[in-house]
């Protein structure tokens, strides 16, 4: 007896550990019935911070927001790991086992479009609502994988059609544990150290900037609208995993407040051998975007007033309730944006090509500045670094690719070497060294010289002066040139040199000479030449004569298309009479050289295959923003629209400008120049090449 009330009192005491046991397993687990099957899940399987998350099968493959949007309703997508902020997530816990997940770049969250339960619903990115659609369960399977499992339906999140490559969208799908639905979790750092820009949350077109792009110290920091300027570029210095110092490019100085109360401004100060110190530093913090704390005073980076006006002040303030004017999203951004620039040496000399030479193998010298094209580079990114051409399309290189100090850059032709690509790197007092991809060797001038005439060389890097260069934006101009005597075209549409030009008249007076392809004004700048009757000296009409075909593809096709203007509307009879898609095939034909014809029939007059031939050569377009002189243009209704490319469309004509086009209207108007049709199909160019560019007699 005594046995059975003892083993009772063992059995009472176990059953009330068990129920303990139960009870604090309740407090840390969440329990849910889904897909039949009873679940446990902990209520925090991974820490709060930025992950990158790939797929398990192809783990090269991460999700990333489509073309780096920060626009609600973007696409999530797979895509080849680059280390950008839009593949980077902050993973938050929400509570009651579930997490938002937010894209770094843009700060909005993962989302189910309007909270649906539809299998196969898209998932987008957007602003935080605090709704289930932005609620995700997360679940680790034994394989070290992750399933992420959508509050508001259940579903999981899924690469559609389990096809693991770079524009693959994510969607909700039944969960299945399949792989197409397991995923890795990489944890990685918040912010890099990269060249960034700071945005404000709330409003992605306001950033911080220097004002003026000044190296001054003291200078507060502001925000203005972003245009990708020198002064809107910061460098991300990581003192530890959750600290950072920041660095403005216009000065090398550091951000820095300048007080420990609400207020205090926050200014460039110092340059890069300033030491650490607890008032330019500061810890990175997570709230609906990032935020910076300032390690010495407490105190956040703030816009003034929330301001969203250009030159509203930075300042630091305590923690505020919904940090809305304390909330910013970092992107990567070029250092150097592409353009035109004029590159300035520390003595004031800039860079200039020897004797303004046009051949390959001209020495790089600098000189002093003349504002002319010879001392205008055109600065790109490419690849892992930045092209710099010179005004005849030709790029800085390091001659014969050599690695040593004191090699010549020259001129050279772009062959996608290394030795052709530079990495721009902050300096101080605003200034900016180039570094050469192949030999890790600085931009530098021989001898430290600033005498005119003094060559450009590579050096390795010493934070000399002769490696310190400070750009410019400047206008390229184009149209006829002089530098030094030597007269040089460049086109007004793209810039480019035209080759193998010789300039007559000075002052142009007789466009006529170089095929009308340009306008010319009295100091020589040019502009594309529009035909018009005046360009006819035969007149228009069934009885003019064919005119003399000068200037691009395109000036030749409207030069015809004018000088028929006036004929009867009659099949087969050109030059004196054509029906509509007779007109363009016979400017076209005549105007290229090639027979604008496809298919069976001899007369050329059959738009079933010229839509189709445009199509297949440039593309069919129909945003009329787009349009070209000299462009073909296609008409219909409904009843064609659906079947054009088979049974062609109702009419055919040539754009002219301005609203009208050339076309042989109806037997009643003949060929005429008229208003735009309001059934538009589409237009497009039978050109070789789109480019306002050709031969110039010389």
């Amino acid at each position: 007896m005594y046995k059975n009330k003892f083993l009772c009192k063992i059995s009472l005491i176990l059953l009330i550990f068990v129920f303990a046991l139960i009870c604090f397993c309740l407090k840390s687990y969440a329990v849910d019935n889904e897909n039949g099957k009873l679940s446990i899940y902990m209520s925090r399987v991974i820490e709060d911070g930025a992950y990158y998350i790939s797929s398990y099968q192809n783990t090269n493959c991460v999700l990333d927001i489509k073309d780096g949007s920060l626009e609600d309703g973007a696409n999530l997508q797979l895509w080849t790991k680059n280390n950008t902020e839009n593949q980077k997530f902050y993973i938050e816990y929400a509570g009651n086992g579930y997490y938002k997940i937010y894209n770094v770049k843009s700060a909005k969250v993962l989302d189910v479009p309007d909270g649906s339960k539809e299998i196969g619903a898209k998932i987008r990115q957007y602003g935080n609502n605090d709704t289930s659609a932005q609620r995700w369960k997360i679940r680790k399977n034994i394989d070290g994988s992750y399933n992420f499992i959508a509050e508001c339906s259940g579903l999981a999140l899924d690469v559609e059609n389990g096809i693991m490559q770079e524009g693959t969208s994510i969607q909700q799908y039944t969960y299945t544990n399949s792989y197409s639905q397991r995923f890795n979790i990489e944890k990685t750092s918040l912010l890099e150290e990269k060249i960034v820009s700071i945005k404000k949350e709330t409003n992605h077109n306001m950033v911080f900037d220097v004002n003026n792009n000044t190296s001054e110290d003291k200078t507060q920091i502001q925000l203005w609208e972003e245009n990708q300027s020198l002064s809107q570029c910061f460098e991300i210095h990581k003192v530890s995993e959750n600290e950072v110092r920041i660095r403005t490019a216009s000065s090398g100085g550091w951000l820095t407040e300048m007080g420990t109360v609400n207020g205090s401004k926050v200014v460039q100060l110092g340059d890069s051998l300033d030491p650490i110190s607890d008032n330019n530093v500061w810890i990175i913090e997570w709230n609906n975007g990032i935020t910076f704390k300032n390690k010495e005073s407490g105190l956040y980076l703030d816009v003034n007033w929330n301001g969203n006006e250009n030159g509203t002040k930075i300042q630091v303030w305590e923690k505020n309730s919904n940090q809305e004017s304390q909330r910013f999203i970092v992107n990567e951004v070029q250092l150097i944006k592409n353009g035109w620039y004029e590159i300035a040496s520390s003595s004031g000399k800039v860079l200039d090509l020897e004797n303004s030479g046009s051949d390959w193998g001209t020495n790089i010298i600098i000189y002093d500045r003349t504002q002319n094209n010879n001392q205008k580079f055109k600065i790109e990114k490419k690849d892992d670094g930045y092209v710099i051409y010179t005004m005849h399309n030709l790029t800085f290189d390091v001659e014969e690719g050599s690695r040593e100090d004191g090699a010549i850059i020259r001129q050279w032709e772009d062959n996608g070497a290394s030795c052709q690509r530079w990495i721009p790197e902050i300096k101080d007092g605003g200034y900016i060294s180039f570094k050469n991809v192949n030999s890790g060797k600085y931009i530098d001038i021989e001898n430290e010289s600033s005498d005119n005439g003094a060559k450009i060389l590579q050096n390795t890097g010493s934070n000399s002066k002769s490696q310190l260069w400070k750009i410019t934006e400047t206008t390229f101009i184009v149209g006829w040139v002089n530098n030094n005597g030597n007269w040089y075209c460049y086109d007004p549409q793209t810039g480019e040199l035209i080759k193998n030009t010789t300039r007559i008249d000075p002052m142009m007076q007789d466009p006529a000479q170089y095929g009308s392809l340009y306008d010319f004004d009295s100091e020589g700048r040019a502009s594309w030449h529009l035909p018009t009757f005046d360009d006819l000296p035969g007149g228009h009409g069934k009885d003019a004569p064919i005119p003399e075909l000068i200037g691009d593809q395109r000036q030749r096709t409207l030069l015809l298309a004018l000088s028929r203007v006036g004929c009867d509307y009659e099949l087969l009879k050109a030059p004196t009479g054509f029906v509509c898609d007779g007109l363009t095939a016979w400017c076209v034909t005549n105007a290229t050289g090639i027979r604008f014809k496809e298919g069976s029939r001899d007369d050329d007059q059959d738009m079933s295959w010229q839509y189709p031939y445009i199509k297949n050569k440039n593309g069919i377009k129909t945003d009329l923003s787009q349009i070209k002189a000299g462009d073909l243009m296609f008409w219909g209704d409904p009843a064609y629209i659906e079947n054009h490319e088979t049974y062609g469309s109702r009419h055919a004509s040539i754009y002219y400008h301005d609203g009208l086009m050339i076309h042989a209207a109806s037997p009643e108007l003949g060929v005429i120049i008229g208003n735009l049709d309001n059934d538009l199909i589409g237009f497009g160019s039978p050109y070789d090449a789109e480019t306002s560019r050709a031969e110039i007699p010389r």
